[in-house]
């Protein structure tokens, strides 16, 4: 009986021996007969202006629903203005409609409008506002529950263009839509017409308000979205700034208080100082932008630079105002460990408003292909893009691979470390140039890197893989 329990257990031992050695032989035999090479291309970054989506110096474009006809419809075929105007902002007025449903013809107008921008492929930040010359209490609906009505109409219409529609800002109301001088400017009211709208609009539109402290009163609280809440669809995750008086005085003309920031002080005003480290942190993940005004040492460009990167700053208004834009652009931009030393400051701060994404290196590491990217630009990008890495062989055969990664979440500053497992056992011998490309799926448009690769359909070529097949 031992004798047998002995060989039971040698046949045991011996197969044992026999699956590592079959499983080790398999692993050094799958690894002997090939042999990875990879040459990267230099990851030169460039200085040059990117045509990408969300971001930059916008154009005003004005509206009257209710008037004869529309004017300022961008033509489809004017290619050359689509890449100079990626992202709009239109101001739709509704003064016509003040106490009154708006009408279909309006409607119909409105749809028009969007269309237009639309097939133009152009992004959209959204006003709609009943006045333009300062008189707001004047042109405003007698009702709040006519605001509310028009919110619903109005909805209706903005849901079928989500995908050109980034942002709305405001709630309809106050002098030139910006929330103030209103007589809907109550804690009460706010609230009511900030959850109205996020609630009849689509969540992938992003919602803004004035400054940080309305934000806090809407939400009943200081809260910011972390990485597990952001862009999860509430309130919280879509309710970002809108500042029209950036830069223009400490306060930022009226926007931040004088009271400094704890837990009990979320419904006041703070100093500028903790107002900045609030956006600091809430605009990772929300998207700012406005408007700069009057020319003073806070938005010299030094000082300007370091607050709109503090704000996550995505966007600003092209015409204003006209004195600051112009010292930016009189003024140069001085590092000379820099790709845009000798740049004007306007230039830098065109092509670091939003993200802005540096390859700072590539590699292989066994079948692992790496990619280290830094965001430079001052804020994220707040669509998630689809990442694919392409090995196209000498003979022109393609083999693509999606890369895993939430683009969202490359925090301005940092670097983010993407990698993918390439099957190169099952590949033929041979030479494959390695693409690497970045894509809105929403837009169908490709997102541009700051680097000097060259590029074609596939998308920006960064190195040369060589397999060679051992026998």
């Amino acid at each position: 009986m031992k004798t047998n329990r002995k060989k039971s257990f040698s046949y045991l031992l011996f197969f044992l021996l026999l699956l590592v050695f079959l499983a080790l032989f398999a692993f050094l035999g799958i690894r002997s007969f090939y042999r990875a090479n990879y040459m990267p291309e230099p990851c030169t970054e460039s200085a040059d202006e990117l045509s990408n989506p969300y971001i930059g110096f916008y154009h005003m474009y004005g509206y009257v629903l209710g008037s004869d006809s529309l004017s300022n419809l961008p033509a489809a075929s004017d290619s050359d203005a689509k890449n100079r105007q990626g992202i709009v902002m239109l101001e739709v007025n509704l003064q016509n409609f003040s106490n009154e449903d708006l009408s279909d013809s309006a409607l119909s107008q409105l749809d028009t409008i969007l269309s237009a921008w639309q097939r133009h492929g152009s992004q959209v930040i959204l006003r709609f506002l009943y006045d333009w010359d300062g008189k707001a209490m004047e042109t405003e609906p007698q009702s709040l529950e006519q605001i509310l009505r028009h919110m619903d109409q109005t909805a209706e219409v903005v849901n079928r263009y989500t995908d050109c529609v980034f942002l709305m800002q405001g709630i309809f109301v106050g002098n030139c839509g910006e929330m103030n001088n209103s007589h809907y400017m109550s804690d009460e009211d706010c609230t009511t017409l900030m959850h109205h709208l996020a609630e009849v609009t689509d969540p992938s539109v992003f919602l803004s308000v004035r400054t940080p402290v309305q934000r806090r009163k809407i939400l009943d609280s200081s809260e910011r979205p972390t990485k597990e809440t952001a862009f999860d669809g509430s309130l919280s995750s879509r309710l970002g700034l809108f500042n029209d008086g950036m830069l223009g005085t400490a306060n930022d003309t009226g926007t931040y208080g004088d009271t400094a920031a704890s837990a009990d002080t979320y419904r006041s005003a703070w100093v500028r100082e903790d107002e900045l480290s609030f956006q600091n942190e809430l605009c990772n993940f929300v998207p700012n932008g406005g408007e700069v005004t009057l020319d003073n040492p806070l938005n010299d460009l030094a000082h300007a630079i370091q607050d709109l990167s503090r704000m996550h700053v995505s966007y600003l208004n092209s015409e204003h105002d006209p004195a600051v834009l112009d010292k930016w652009k009189a003024a140069a931009y001085k590092d000379k460990a820099s790709v845009f030393n000798g740049l004007s400051g306007y230039d830098y701060i065109e092509r670091h408003l939003g993200y802005r994404y540096v390859i700072q290196d590539t590699a292989l590491d066994s079948s692992d292909f790496q990619i280290r990217l830094e965001n430079v630009g001052f804020s994220v990008c707040y669509r998630k893009l689809d990442l694919q890495l392409t090995l196209v062989s000498s003979d022109g055969e393609v083999f693509s691979f999606p890369i895993s990664s939430d683009s969202r979440f490359w925090i301005p500053g940092t670097t983010a470390e993407l990698s993918i497992s390439l099957p190169l056992a099952r590949l033929a011998k041979g030479s494959y140039t390695v693409y690497f490309q970045m894509t809105d799926p929403v837009l169908q448009r490709e997102i541009l890197p700051a680097n000097t690769f060259s590029h074609d359909t596939h998308g920006f070529s960064i190195g040369t893989l060589e397999i060679s097949k051992l026998y």
